[in-house]
């Protein structure tokens, strides 16, 4: 509910640049980079995950829906920083309480079907923002109305988690201090291609904005978040299945293909290549992370697979605050399309490097 309205909330009534856009959300990036690995590596050493996650849910869910009080840019950004520090805390053992319930060979399959259930959400959150545009009118009270209210989906996720999901016993990590040295050549491999990928992606945020940028409706443009979203959801157990059948490395390589052609029809200025473009978007989406997260659960250790994938966002982290970054200001000083079309490149001569070199990665084909 929030994420698609918050770009055109900070350019339209904070009056925020793109410079100041994407440096927010770069430092929102860099912050889950904070605190995901020491996060993932306290959970590998107590041998406990869920309470660690309920706790950095249940901040998210706490703290977002606090942009409705946002009278400035260096407020949303503070909220921004908060949120992305519990999603720090949360992620790497959420991700490796997945990765406990999954059996030999279903790795891409579960963290598909993981981000297709986090779309879905999205998708849902995206179209009630859409309808409250178009009934209440793109006004900036209706803003702050839609962050209001997305307090009870938080709520409700919060109940599910509670009293629904159970630990998933192992034996903690024997490790005293924090080592990435332990883990394995292949899954540095992955961290380097997505690591080098980031650097040169942008998020949805840009996208939101060159819709609004070239015309789209204000109220039509969640809609476009919204195919994002579907897509994302519909694909992503599909990309899981042929992961697990062809290769999670090869899948990839075919994901960073598409957010180049993704960025590349944005890039043409039209309402119809914005609509291409969310599409093809949630595509990528729906494989970028669930493909990396697959990855990591079949090359990790058991006993520091929470380690692993909190090495792995913060590297991410740290260059897509570069990214980020570097976007707004190439847009503020050289045009909207200079940042599109240098992604589309960089994502295209990726993707082939990594369908090369695909065999460095152990679960590849």
């Amino acid at each position: 509910m929030i994420l698609p309205l918050l770009p055109i909330f900070l350019e339209r009534f904070l009056y925020a640049s793109k410079t100041q856009i994407g440096f927010i959300e770069g430092v929102a990036e860099l912050s889950v980079a904070l605190l995901i690995a020491l996060s993932g590596f306290y959970s590998d050493r107590i041998g406990k995950r869920k309470w660690i996650v309920v706790f950095g849910y249940g901040v998210s869910n706490l703290i977002k829906p606090l942009s409705f009080f946002a009278q400035s840019a260096t407020t949303v950004m503070a909220i921004r920083v908060g949120d992305r520090l519990a999603k720090g805390i949360r992620v790497a053992p959420r991700d490796a309480l997945i990765s406990a319930s999954l059996t030999n060979g279903s790795s891409g399959f579960v963290f598909g079907f993981h981000k297709m259930m986090d779309g879905a959400g999205a998708l849902f959150g995206s179209i009630s923002a859409f309808a409250l545009l178009w009934w209440l009118g793109d006004s900036e009270e209706t803003f702050r109305t839609i962050f209001a209210l997305s307090i009870i989906p938080g709520l409700i996720s919060m109940m599910i988690l509670v009293f629904f999901i159970t630990d998933m016993p192992f034996t903690p990590s024997p490790m005293k201090k924090f080592r990435p040295s332990a883990l394995p050549k292949e899954f540095y491999s992955l961290v380097a291609f997505q690591t080098l990928f980031s650097l040169f992606a942008m998020n949805y945020s840009f996208m939101i904005l060159k819709a609004s940028d070239i015309g789209m409706a204000l109220a039509v443009v969640p809609l476009a978040y919204a195919l994002y979203n579907l897509t994302q959801a519909l694909f992503a157990i599909p990309i899981g299945n042929f992961a697990d059948r062809f290769g999670k490395a090869t899948l990839l390589s075919f994901v960073y293909l598409a957010f180049g052609l993704a960025a590349l029809t944005v890039a043409t200025q039209t309402i119809a290549g914005i609509w291409i473009g969310f599409g093809i978007y949630g595509f990528f989406a729906g494989g970028f992370n669930s493909l990396a997260k697959a990855i990591i659960s079949d090359v990790a250790p058991l006993e520091l697979k929470a380690t692993a994938y909190g090495v792995y966002y913060t590297s991410v982290g740290l260059a897509t605050l570069v990214s980020l970054a570097f976007a707004g200001w190439l847009w503020d000083n050289y045009g909207s399309n200079l940042p599109f079309m240098l992604a589309s490149a960089a994502s295209l001569i990726l993707a082939v490097a990594l369908y090369l070199k695909r065999k460095s990665l152990m679960c590849s084909k």
